[in-house]
């Protein structure tokens, strides 16, 4: 078995793996070559981040992740990330605790806790200077609105930046918290993107326009 660090130069990655932010600025590569029985040549090569946490040492070894499972943030050219990429880490993140737990993975009750994983990893990104951006000025959400037994249901139809399924026992009180809902998120994006809900059916359509 053989081993080497492979530095990098400037401008560095910002990279994300199991709800760790850290600047990438060297990998680790652990390489193995075999020959089997046929006289076949393999080789197996796993190749590990070595990061800078913020205002720490350099040179800690992510041995839990390789590269592979790894989602670059942004690049010291562009302290930026997405806002549909943060969410869809959120979900991930999400999913993968959930999993963890034995609760299954892509479940609504793991989306759910979605909004939970956002407010921490706002704050690890905060502490390296990175900001939100998007591609788009204003995100159109699908909403879908409808009578249950607890009175009306509001639920999204898709993950893009935000998750949410909500019951009121009155429209009224549904438009309020979906109005707060939509505040909330344009704030939490530093007003980075307009969040714009739209109607997914009849009922849907009176409810939103009248937000």
């Amino acid at each position: 078995m053989e081993a080497q660090i492979m530095k990098l130069e400037a401008p560095f990655d910002y990279i994300y793996c199991n709800g760790e932010v850290g600047k990438h600025i060297s990998t680790y590569i652990v390489g193995e070559s075999r020959i089997d029985e046929d006289g076949k040549y393999t080789l197996e090569t796993h190749s590990h981040p070595i990061v800078q946490y913020q205002n720490s040492p350099k040179g800690v070894v992510w041995n839990r992740a390789e590269l592979t499972d790894c989602e670059v943030l942004c690049s010291e050219d562009d302290m930026r990330i997405d806002v549909q990429t943060f969410f869809l880490l959120c979900i991930q993140r999400a999913d993968q605790k959930a999993k963890e737990a034995g609760e299954g993975e892509y479940s609504f009750a793991a989306w759910d806790n979605s909004a939970d994983e956002a407010e921490p990893l706002k704050k690890k990104l905060r502490r390296y200077g990175i900001g939100f951006k998007s591609k788009d000025n204003v995100v159109e959400i699908a909403v879908e609105v409808g009578g249950c037994s607890d009175g009306y249901f509001a639920q999204l139809m898709e993950l893009d930046i935000l998750y949410f399924h909500h019951i009121e026992p009155t429209l009224e009180e549904l438009g309020k918290r979906l109005t707060e809902e939509r505040e909330y998120w344009e704030e939490f994006y530093d007003h980075v993107v307009k969040i714009k809900f739209t109607p997914e059916s009849s009922l849907a359509q009176g409810f939103v326009e009248s937000l």
